[in-house]
């Protein structure tokens, strides 16, 4: 796969290659999808280089995803991310100009980039992240995930700002055309608590939709490769862009309207009638995905 690449003077590093000296670490996966270019634009999201992003595989339509292109200062903070993946993985030190040209000032939104990586004994700053946004909501959050299995802390987070603060919560995850069926499973088995809290659940019919967002009261956008699961929270290392921006917020809502359309929405009278077949999926898939 790598060989044209290598042949015209390309550059390629493992992270975390299997050997007896980090077998404890084999399971630290980098998930973190971003690109970075002249380290003067990036762009961070949920696409992957694969053709499912692309092109139609038979009757599956090509993935559904979100990518945001970023320019300023931000960029030097998805540089300082890939570096550090970069050290870790071929034991290089990248610096200088090269890398980190002087940013141009680029729009009026506040961007952060937060990395965050597999913590001893607390929550990773992908989770505090996350719950802390989702903490602070006073109006609306809208959520898009492939893979929506939050632990029992965010949803107790999602449903106080439903309970006490009035706040409205949609959620958008893959139907049928997921692409991990047990990992789907799991997930619904979760929907429960929240849709009886009133949160509003929909899951996407065309295809697999693997953006990964959130928008917290129109105002506040994360973009990254954060699942709402244990790996992204607890096992991988992560990247996501924070932003505090009408017009990004705006633009996401946009999307997340037009993903609805293509939707169908599960309701809690629907979700307690679902058969045993499918609540026996759920315990068995819920149980292996915390093993993970």
């Amino acid at each position: 796969f790598f060989q044209p690449l290598t042949e015209m003077g390309g550059r390629v590093a493992w992270y975390h290659r299997l050997h007896w000296d980090n077998w404890t670490r084999f399971n630290n996966r980098t998930h973190r999808e971003m690109l970075i270019v002249d380290g003067e634009i990036g762009f961070i999201g949920g696409a992957g280089i694969h053709d499912q992003w692309l092109l139609p595989r038979g009757s599956k339509p090509r993935w559904r995803d979100t990518v945001c292109q970023v320019r300023g200062e931000a960029v030097e903070g998805l540089q300082s991310v890939f570096l550090e993946n970069w050290l870790n993985s071929s034991g290089e030190i990248l610096a200088g100009s090269q890398y980190f040209p002087s940013p141009l000032p680029e729009g009026d939104a506040q961007a952060l980039v937060i990395d965050s990586s597999p913590s001893l004994g607390g929550s990773t700053r992908a989770h505090v992240l996350f719950q802390a946004l989702i903490g602070s909501a006073r109006k609306s959050i809208h959520i898009t995930s492939p893979y929506f299995l939050p632990d029992t802390s965010l949803r107790q987070e999602m449903i106080r700002a439903i309970t006490e603060r009035d706040v409205a919560i949609r959620i958008i995850t893959p139907g049928r055309r997921s692409d991990h069926a047990m990992t789907r499973n799991s997930g619904r088995g979760l929907y429960g608590d929240l849709l009886h809290a009133g949160a509003e659940i929909y899951e996407y019919q065309p295809t697999m939709i693997h953006a990964k967002i959130m928008v917290v009261d129109e105002l506040w956008s994360v973009v990254g490769s954060t699942n709402f699961d244990n790996r992204s929270f607890g096992i991988n290392d992560e990247v996501n862009l924070a932003a505090r921006s009408l017009e990004l917020a705006g633009s996401l809502i946009q999307d997340f309207q037009e993903d609805l359309q293509q939707c169908r929405r599960i309701t809690y009278d629907e979700w307690k009638r679902r058969p045993i077949w499918e609540r026996s999926f759920e315990t068995a898939g819920w149980f292996f995905q915390r093993q993970q």
